[in-house]
C-alpha cells in the first residue's frame, strides 16, 4: 500500500492522472483507458445531471437549471476535443496527459458537489436529501470507472465529495451531521476499493504485457526453429541426394541400386514382373580422355547420361555403374523389348552431336542385354549383361548384344520396326 501511495504522490507531483513508475507501454494503455472513460463518463454525467435537475429539482427555476446543464454539456464537448488531440499527440515513449483535460474532469465533478448549495432554498427538504445522495452515488459510479487513473479517481472523489460533506456539516442538524459522517466513511471505503481495483488492474496489465512478450519470444523461437528445420531438411536432402547420386552425371549410383533391386527381386522370383538389365559402355572413352583431356571426358559422360535418360520411362532406373559404364534396369520388360530399347539407346547416342568446349566429339556406346531370371540374383544377371557387353565390344562396338542364355527368348522382329524413342 505504501508503494501505491508513493506512486500516486509522485504522479500528483508531476500532474499526472496515472502512476508513473510503470513501463511506458502500460502507462500509455492506462491513459488510453482514462481518456476513453472520460468521454463515456462525460455523457453519463450529463444524462444523470439532467435527470437530477429535471426529475428531482423540478422546483428550481428553469433558467438556472438550463444554464447548469448546458455548462456541463459544454465542458463535455471541450473534453472530447481535448481527448482526440491528446490521443493523436501522445508520446509512446513517455505518455502524459493534458492538464486542461484533467481540470475539466474536476470541474465537471464540482457541478455535482456544488448542486446542493444552489438548490438549498428552492427545493423541498426531501428533494434536497435526494439531490445529495443522488450526487454522491453518481460521483461514486463515475470515480470507479476511472480505475486506470488512480490519482485522478482519488482527486475526483476528494474534490467532488468534500463540498457535499461541508454542506451537510454547515446545516448543523443532527440528521445532516450523521449523513456527513456516513459520507466520509463511504468516501474512505470507496478510495480503498479504488486502490485495490487499480492494483489488480496494474497486475493484469503487467501479466498481459509479460504474456505478449512471451508470445513474441515463442514466435521468435518458432521462426528460428522453422528456419533451422528448413536448413536441416535441405542439408538432409542434399546429403541424401549426394549419397544416392553420382556427383558427375547426377544419375543414381551403385549404392542406390540396392534400394531399387531389393523389391524387384521378390517380384522377379514370384514371376510377377519381367525385368531386363542393360550394361552400357562408352566406346573408346580412353581415347577421348587422351585426345581432349579429362574435363572434356567429363562433359562427354554427362552428355551420354542425358541422352540415355531421355529414352527411358519413369519406372526404369539409370545409374552410373563405374567409370564410363552405365546400368539400365527396365521394368515390365522382357529381353525382346529390352533389346529394342537398347538399340534405340545406341542409336540415340550415335546420332547425337555431343558438344564440348573443345568442339563436337563423336561418341558411340555398346550395350549388353540380359533378362533377370527368377532363379538368379541381381549380381548374376548383371554379370550376364556384362558378358553380353563384352561380346558387343569384341564384335566391333557400337552394337547391342543379348546374352546367349536369353537368345531363345527373343521374338522375331523386323530390324527397323522400333525407332529411337518408341520404347513403350
Amino acid at each position: 500500500m505504501k508503494h501505491d501511495l508513493r506512486s500516486v504522490w509522485a504522479a500528483w507531483r508531476q500532474a499526472s492522472p496515472v502512476v508513473l513508475d510503470v513501463p511506458a507501454d502500460i502507462r500509455y494503455r492506462l491513459l488510453q483507458r482514462y481518456v476513453d472513460m472520460s468521454l463515456r463518463n462525460g455523457r453519463l454525467g450529463v444524462a444523470s445531471f439532467a435527470l437530477m435537475l429535471f426529475g428531482v429539482a423540478y422546483e428550481a427555476p428553469l433558467g438556472p437549471r438550463l444554464v447548469a446543464l448546458f455548462t456541463l454539456w459544454g465542458i463535455l464537448l471541450v473534453r472530447g476535443w481535448l481527448s482526440r488531440r491528446l490521443l493523436a499527440r501522445m508520446d509512446l515513449s513517455d505518455p502524459r496527459s493534458d492538464p486542461l483535460h484533467d481540470l475539466l474532469v474536476i470541474a465537471a465533478s464540482l457541478c455535482w458537489g456544488l448542486a446542493p448549495y444552489a438548490l438549498k432554498d428552492v427545493v423541498a427538504p426531501f428533494n434536497l436529501y435526494a439531490v445529495i445522495y443522488g450526487a454522491f452515488i453518481a460521483l461514486a459510479v463515475l470515480s470507479v470507472s476511472y480505475l486506470s487513473a488512480y490519482p485522478a479517481s482519488v482527486l475526483f472523489v476528494l474534490i467532488s465529495v468534500s463540498p457535499l460533506i461541508l454542506f451537510m456539516f454547515l446545516q448543523g442538524t443532527r440528521e445532516f451531521i450523521v449523513m456527513a459522517v456516513a459520507t466520509i466513511m463511504c468516501g474512505f471505503v470507496l478510495v480503498a476499493r479504488l486502490r485495490v481495483a487499480h492494483t489488480t488492474l496494474l497486475q493484469a496489465l503487467a501479466a498481459e504485457r509479460e504474456n505478449a512478450l512471451l508470445v513474441e519470444e515463442l514466435q521468435s523461437y518458432r521462426r528460428a526453429l522453422e528456419t533451422e528445420n528448413a536448413s536441416l531438411g535441405t542439408s538432409l536432402r542434399d546429403a541424401s541426394h549426394a549419397a544416392s547420386h553420382d556427383a558427375l552425371t547426377g544419375l543414381f549410383n551403385r549404392r542406390h541400386l540396392v534400394s531399387v533391386v531389393y523389391p524387384l527381386a521378390e517380384l522377379v522370383q514370384n514371376r510377377r514382373e519381367e525385368v531386363t538389365v542393360c550394361m552400357v559402355d562408352v566406346d573408346r572413352f580412353k581415347r577421348v580422355n587422351d585426345s581432349h583431356g579429362h574435363p572434356v571426358g567429363d562433359e562427354v559422360l554427362r552428355s551420354v547420361a542425358g541422352l540415355l535418360g531421355t529414352r527411358l520411362r519413369d519406372g526404369d532406373c539409370l545409374a552410373r555403374y563405374g567409370g564410363e559404364e552405365f546400368l539400365v534396369i527396365l521394368r515390365r520388360c522382357n529381353v525382346s523389348r529390352g533389346k529394342r530399347v537398347a538399340e534405340a539407346l545406341r542409336q540415340n547416342v550415335a546420332q547425337a552431336q555431343i558438344a564440348t568446349h573443345a568442339g563436337a566429339v563423336p561418341v558411340t556406346v555398346s550395350l549388353g542385354v540380359a533378362q533377370w531370371a527368377p532363379d538368379e540374383s541381381f549380381d548374376d544377371v548383371v554379370q550376364r549383361a556384362d558378358r553380353a557387353l563384352y561380346d558387343a565390344k569384341q564384335g566391333g562396338r557400337d552394337r547391342v548384344e543379348v546374352h546367349t542364355a536369353d537368345q531363345g527368348r527373343l521374338s522375331i522382329q523386323q530390324p527397323d520396326s522400333t525407332l529411337p524413342g518408341a520404347l513403350v
